[in-house]
């Protein structure tokens, strides 16, 4: 009696909080929203104001970016319809992504570089390099990306459409994931499904506190606001500084808003699946803020979701094993439809549960190394753990 009542509650939550999660991130796109009434209606008043042109300051900061940083730097130059001004902060970098800049900077007046040479106390290096661009920006939003995304000719102006015609503070979007091995794949779409589940991403125009989001690729905030509330300040030590970024706009009322951009933006996240699982060293066990009991937690809710409901069809009767049985078939489901029109999509599902378990495998791992070294090492620079866990922003 206890199986089955456990199994139909397992569903049953699952069932409420990926639907209408992973309906968000499948269906609202930036491409639909420009379109849209409301897009129209925000492009008619631009066009108003033609003779003052937004203009956005985008921070760019890297280190050790040098695969990347010139074609990312070369598309941000073809942007079209907005007046740009690019902050490329080179971050203490060890190859040739100081000199790159430098180069791309050579003849055109709208990028500026930045080299750090000594990262100040109390700061994470990546943040420290965001709120120093953000000291020099001078436009009226603030892009904050990464030093490897690429950026179609009119990414930034359809956004900014539809940031002036819904009224926002802070927009992020999620770029296209350039696709790599099948495994690798699995992994990061079904990461893209525990976030929206995570996050709850239906929620996030409302005023629901745990809703917010941040994308590295591309958060873009208003100026005036980002300075309201101190900027990177209050997360100079947080390494989820994207997500706590979003978390700040929705703490200080600002009106947020998250799209998915494929058609706009562009990144190869890792260069591979072990790529993308010590990707996520720094970030896995900075997301259950470096607790025990939280990952305790989380532990329990993964046997739960995914263990059980592969392990009861195979050991109980089916009467007991019929609600964890429509849970596993719930998840490949909502997988399937999440994947479904993804380019060679249908192909991943049938290895969707290789996705849970890697990403179990790669927080635990995270947490283990943290533990182990008494800290996180980002950036040539080593943290303990202490101390990120004073500087985290709750």
């Amino acid at each position: 009696m206890v199986w089955t009542i456990t199994g139909w509650v397992v569903f049953t939550l699952v069932t409420i909080s990926t639907i209408p999660a992973v309906w968000a991130l499948k269906h609202r796109r930036l491409a639909e929203s420009s379109g849209s009434e409301a897009g129209q209606a925000g492009r008619v008043a631009a066009d108003q104001q033609s003779a003052e042109v937004i203009e956005v300051s985008v921070i760019v900061p890297a280190r050790n970016e040098e695969l990347q940083i010139a074609e990312a730097l070369k598309s941000l130059l073809r942007s079209e319809n907005v007046r740009l001004e690019i902050i490329a902060i080179n971050d203490r970098s060890t190859d040739q992504t100081g000199t790159l800049m430098d180069a791309a900077a050579v003849g055109d007046p709208r990028i500026q570089v930045v080299h750090v040479k000594e990262l100040p106390e109390g700061w994470l290096g990546k943040n420290h390099a965001m709120h120093l661009g953000s000291q020099r920006a001078k436009g009226k939003y603030i892009l904050f990306t990464d030093g490897d995304i690429l950026f179609e000719p009119g990414a930034i102006r359809a956004a900014l459409d539809h940031v002036t015609s819904n009224k926002l503070h802070h927009l992020c979007l999620l770029p296209k994931m350039i696709q790599g091995s099948l495994l690798e794949n699995v992994m990061t779409t079904f990461f893209g499904l525990a976030f929206a589940t995570g996050m709850q991403l239906h929620l996030i125009r409302t005023r629901w506190p745990m809703s917010y989001a941040g994308v590295g690729a591309f958060n873009l905030v208003e100026a005036e606001f980002y300075r309201s509330f101190g900027g990177h300040e209050p997360i100079r030590l947080d390494v989820l500084d994207d997500v706590k970024l979003g978390k700040l706009v929705k703490r200080n009322h600002g009106a947020t808003d998250f799209l998915l951009a494929e058609k706009w933006l562009s990144v190869r996240w890792q260069p591979s699946l072990w790529g993308v699982i010590t990707g996520l060293e720094k970030n896995g066990f900075a997301s259950l803020n470096y607790s025990t009991n939280q990952i305790a937690v989380v532990t329990l809710i993964f046997l739960l979701t995914f263990v059980a409901p592969v392990v009861a069809p195979l050991c109980l009767p089916w009467n007991q094993a019929a609600g964890f049985a429509a849970t596993l078939a719930m998840w490949h489901l909502v997988y399937g439809w999440l994947v479904w029109n993804v380019p060679n999509g249908r192909r991943l599902i049938p290895f969707f549960l290789a996705g849970p378990f890697l990403m179990a495998f790669a927080y635990w791992r995270s947490a283990v190394i943290t533990w182990r070294q008494g800290g996180v090492r980002w950036r040539n620079s080593f943290y303990p753990i202490q101390q990120l866990r004073a500087g985290l922003y709750r």
